[in-house]
């Protein structure tokens, strides 16, 4: 969903903003790269004017619920700046603040969070960063300029942002005398923010998994009734083959494959997502392990269908 120009009615959970497009992520994990035959991204970057250098799959932008953050993961070989550091696949995902610079491709644009978290609680303002004139997101402190590789000599740091000699006034961010200092009540308002952010992203996941649950129940409750046995890897190849171009990609990457789950134990097992789910869900699903020899097999039962 891009668009030109900014509307009362758009909301997500971040922005993207460049130069001549908008993109609300209204969902957790978004995918930036060019469409194919084969396949569609979430962000066209190449319809943009990212140039020649767009992979199909070249990024992925997701909230981190571990670590309670956003972050950038590469996937294509040309990598991705982020405030002018080159970063490429194979390396651990970037963090994102609030109006980083990114480039892909030949493409520029920021990555901004909402003024105000959409189940709502203000966020706090970034340090150093300007809240103001970006309607319910944060307005990028500056142009993109330099193609986003590197900082020259005439940058200066100040109160953690990089700009062209620019005053902290200018940002619009209030500081103790000058020092970049926050008042007792920032700090009280940016921790109740935080508290709130927690409890916006728990439950926001609390929903997707009701939400999986849900279609687990109905495809057990067809296939067999309460105590009947299935094993989880049918289970899994039923939900993949229903649900696997339904659900969003970060919805199956992390219930029907094991790209989340990097430990030994989930090797082999694009179902260890979902196992790990089922557990949690001990009024409705009962599971059951056999080995055979240095194999472990899991099974499935309905206890009773979710209301």
């Amino acid at each position: 969903m891009a668009s030109s120009s900014g509307s009362d009615v758009e909301a997500g959970f971040a922005k993207l903003q460049g130069e001549d497009f908008e993109y609300y992520m209204q969902t957790y994990s978004i995918i930036l790269g060019r469409n194919s035959k084969k396949s569609t991204v979430d962000v066209d970057l190449s319809s943009l004017g990212g140039g020649m250098n767009i992979s199909r799959h070249h990024a992925r932008i997701f909230y981190d619920f571990q670590r309670r953050r956003f972050a950038l993961q590469v996937l294509g070989k040309n990598g991705c700046f982020v405030e002018g550091v080159l970063h490429l696949p194979g390396t651990p995902p970037v963090k994102l603040d609030s109006q980083d610079l990114l480039q892909i491709g030949d493409k520029e644009f920021y990555f901004l969070l909402p003024v105000r978290s959409i189940l709502g609680g203000p966020v706090p303002v970034p340090r150093g960063r300007n809240p103001s004139g970006g309607g319910a997101y944060y307005s990028p402190a500056l142009p993109p300029s330099g193609r986003g590789r590197g900082r020259s000599d005439d940058d200066v740091e100040d109160g953690g942002v990089v700009g062209k000699k620019v005053r902290r006034d200018d940002y619009g961010v209030g500081g103790a005398s000058g020092s970049g200092g926050r008042s007792h009540s920032d700090k009280k308002a940016e921790a109740r923010s935080r508290v709130d952010r927690e409890s916006d992203n728990q439950q926001l996941l609390q929903l997707e998994e009701k939400d999986v649950v849900s279609s687990v129940a109905t495809v057990l409750s067809d296939l067999c009734g309460p105590g009947d046995w299935m094993p989880l890897e049918k289970l899994h190849a039923e939900l993949f083959e229903l649900y696997g171009n339904v659900w969003h990609h970060s919805r199956v990457r992390r219930y029907l494959t094991c790209d989340d789950h990097p430990g030994s134990e989930a090797q082999g097992k694009p179902w260890f997502g979902l196992l790990m789910l089922l557990r949690k869900y001990p009024e409705h699903f009962v599971i059951n392990t056999r080995s055979r020899g240095r194999v472990t097999l899991e099974f499935v039962s309905l206890v009773s269908l979710v209301s």
